[in-house]
């Protein structure tokens, strides 16, 4: 019976994204807000700021909602490839050699953390961002749950910029879980609101993603910071930052022109 096997791909995807969900989330929730919540100074990116009980409740229920989705979509496209569904995902290293698959695996995610930025960008154009990517930055103080806590349409739109290179790049299909896998725990983390840095040299720390929530229209890269910098829309010190101030450059700050000097970008280590 072909809908037992497609049910049983779903299932498990959706329970695959929500273990990651309140087992990475759970961690940080436990170890900082419990457990150190009488001295956020120490820990936290916004130490004065903590989500309302409903905001938090609101936050757990819509990223679990979405993962939900996102694992009928994961667990659907599994069953189309068990089908023999044709894309140029691949099953055997040696189809394409070593050097290209780590090659690839490399690629996918910088494929995938670019058309991020520039979903994300896009969700921040003054027509949309009332209306759909609002929901996120209800969470100016964020924590773990905030992670998928978005309007439905705007978490299609991100799995979207990660289904479609699937159809185009010839990845290993270890790699675009490894992938998938990496970049939601470290989804989690950047929205956890706990000064971290990353081992990784190319994971920027939960402090760029948080500035995202306090300053709005700014630095909108998921993983890396790269697109960010190669389009000044990395946070600097000399400009002034709001909910109003769209276009990801800021305005002047008061008494500096708007080309004054040379940019002062904020350092994240």
């Amino acid at each position: 019976m072909e809908w037992l096997a497609w049910l049983g791909y779903v299932v498990a995807s959706i329970l695959g994204g929500l273990v990651l969900l309140w087992g990475v989330g759970g961690y940080y929730h436990v170890k900082y807000y419990v457990l150190r919540r009488d001295r956020p100074e120490t820990w936290k990116c916004q130490p004065r700021r903590f989500l309302r009980p409903d905001q938090q409740r609101q936050a757990m229920w819509l990223s679990t909602m979405n993962l939900s989705i996102g694992g009928l979509l994961s667990g659907t496209m599994i069953y189309g490839l068990s089908r023999g569904m044709p894309t140029p995902i691949y099953f055997d290293v040696d189809e394409y050699g070593w050097l290209y698959t780590i090659f690839s695996t490399a690629l996918l995610f910088v494929v995938v953390d670019g058309l991020a930025y520039y979903a994300h960008r896009f969700l921040h154009i003054k027509a949309l961002f009332p209306h759909i990517h609002r929901w996120h930055h209800r969470y100016i103080a964020t924590s773990p749950w905030v992670v998928t806590a978005m309007h439905p349409a705007e978490f299609l739109l991100f799995q979207a910029t990660t289904f479609v290179p699937l159809f185009i790049l010839p990845v290993h299909y270890i790699s675009a879980i490894t992938i998938f896998v990496y970049i939601l725990v470290f989804n989690i983390i950047d929205h956890s609101g706990v000064k971290l840095s990353s081992r990784w040299p190319w994971q920027g720390p939960v402090e760029y993603h948080d500035d995202h929530h306090v300053y709005f229209h700014v630095n909108f890269g998921q993983c890396l910071q790269i697109w960010d910098r190669f389009h000044g829309t990395l946070r600097r010190v000399d400009r002034r930052y709001g909910m109003d101030v769209y276009g990801g450059k800021g305005k002047a700050a008061d008494g500096a022109g708007s080309d004054a000097g040379k940019p002062q970008y904020v350092r994240y280590k």
